[in-house]
């Protein structure tokens, strides 16, 4: 019998079909990838700094802000919608544009969440430190990092569903504390209802760090494959979980000004100096635990994520076949992880995450675009169930969408364009290497 036919920009192949990883994952998992994805370390900085800049205007920043970045997740939504395999922006952009492009987003994607996770375990040592001042000196401090570089390795290929578990009890273990302070606060300083609106300079200012404070809100479609529904779990995930992290975050913007928006000093973040001015010493202790689960569970969420990138493009034809392997024992896709484990390890021992952290940001916003042309393209498709047009509202969202990501992206500095131009030159020596002779793309499937 002959595996499945795949449209291939018109043209069709066929590809043995891989053993795939089983879908265990409901809407409560697809939302825990969401939270996790945009709740890292920045919240606990994010609000010093945001009211340096504005002041009591912050929370509303948050609000402003989350409706920009609502206008690309609605997008994002609708492509989930028309997909149910692993990959995420790669998949798509591969259905729109081809292997060629898709390899290339692929390869961007998988270095710049590795360079981010190998950032984040650094910094998660940094925190740990803090309650554990030995993890200070260099030798304890590489121990560590190889402890949860493996820790993390083992999670992920020991199952999905542990994955989701760990991710549970982290988020809860990140989030307690935080909305303790936010309660305690108010009842000290009461929420702040009077503000400024700021000029435009201030709002350019604080444009790329809000931006970011969102990211992440699609992660959970990088693992699509594994999603029991993911076509209608996705898009109701995405949307309610940005609705609920803006909340949060106007939340904790609040409390920073009703706690006096103190400055740390030393090793204490901003968001643990105003628990210290409520709570006390014990608000620091909690808070600083609370920063360790919520970069935790982050850094786990994309070892979730990254590995089924790598996994996407192997089962596409993309990338050698042995990287689409799935492992008899876990169901997991233990090679891909592997894979991303090893690319992280590199980058720990090297620094070549502080090399590549503005470029993956600047590609990042470039891939954003690409995946609102894709969009369009695959929106033009026709089948018996979709007419091949565009409804008019998709035009002001693309626009709004379109517009806040070329804002962010022209506030990068012109070496992020060079080194992405080398990475592109790199991506491009290594597709003719590493792609197979036949490569396959879902097509998109209209409700």
């Amino acid at each position: 019998m002959l595996p499945p036919q795949i449209s291939l920009r018109g043209e069709a192949v066929f590809l043995e079909k891989a053993v795939e990883p089983p879908r265990v994952v409901g809407p409560v998992g697809a939302t825990l990838m969401s939270i996790n994805g945009m709740i890292g370390a920045g919240i606990f900085a994010v609000p010093a700094l945001l009211y340096a800049e504005v002041g009591n205007f912050a929370p509303w920043m948050f609000l402003i802000f989350g409706l920009f970045y609502a206008c690309g997740t609605l997008i994002v939504a609708r492509l989930c919608n028309m997909f149910r395999s692993s990959g995420g922006p790669q998949l798509w952009i591969q259905a729109a544009f081809g292997p060629f492009a898709g390899f290339l987003i692929g390869f961007w994607m998988v270095l710049g969440i590795s360079a981010g996770r190998a950032a984040t375990l650094y910094v998660l040592v940094a925190y740990l430190a803090v309650i554990f001042p030995v993890l200070a000196e260099p030798g304890a401090r590489a121990l560590a990092l190889a402890f949860l570089l493996v820790a993390l390795t083992g999670i992920v290929i020991s199952g999905m569903r542990n994955s989701i578990g760990s991710l549970a009890v982290g988020t809860v273990f990140k989030l307690a504390p935080i909305l303790l302070l936010c309660v305690i606060a108010y009842a000290s300083g009461g929420i702040a209802t009077q503000f400024t609106l700021p000029r435009f300079g201030q709002f350019e200012s604080v444009a790329l760090l809000v931006y970011f404070a969102f990211s992440g809100a699609e992660a959970g479609a990088f693992s699509a494959g594994e999603l029991k529904r993911p076509r209608r779990d996705l898009p109701l995930t995405m949307l309610g979980s940005l609705a609920l992290i803006t909340a949060f975050y106007m939340a904790v913007q609040w409390a920073f000004i009703a706690a006096g928006a103190p400055q740390s000093d030393g090793d204490a973040t901003p968001l643990a100096a105003a628990a210290g001015a409520v709570m006390g010493d014990t608000g620091v202790l909690i808070i600083s635990v609370a920063a360790v689960f919520s970069i935790a569970t982050n850094a786990l969420n994309y070892f979730i994520g990254g590995p089924r990138v790598v996994f996407g493009m192997a089962d596409r034809g993309l990338l050698p076949a042995t990287f689409a392997h799935v492992s008899p024992r876990f169901r997991t896709p233990d090679r891909a992880v592997l894979l991303f484990a090893a690319v992280t390890a590199i980058m720990l021992s090297s620094g070549a995450f502080v090399f590549l952290a503005q470029v993956t940001s600047l590609a990042s916003t470039v891939t954003s675009l690409l995946v609102i042309a894709s969009f369009v393209i695959l929106m033009r498709r026709t089948d018996e169930r979709h007419n091949g047009r565009l409804a008019l509202y998709w035009w002001p969202v693309m626009a709004v969408s379109g517009g806040f990501t070329l804002f962010t992206m022209i506030q990068a500095p012109a070496s992020a364009f060079g080194l992405m131009i080398v990475l592109l030159i790199v991506g491009t020596g290594l597709y003719f290497a590493a792609r197979r002779k036949e490569t396959r793309v879902p097509s998109p499937e209209f409700d």
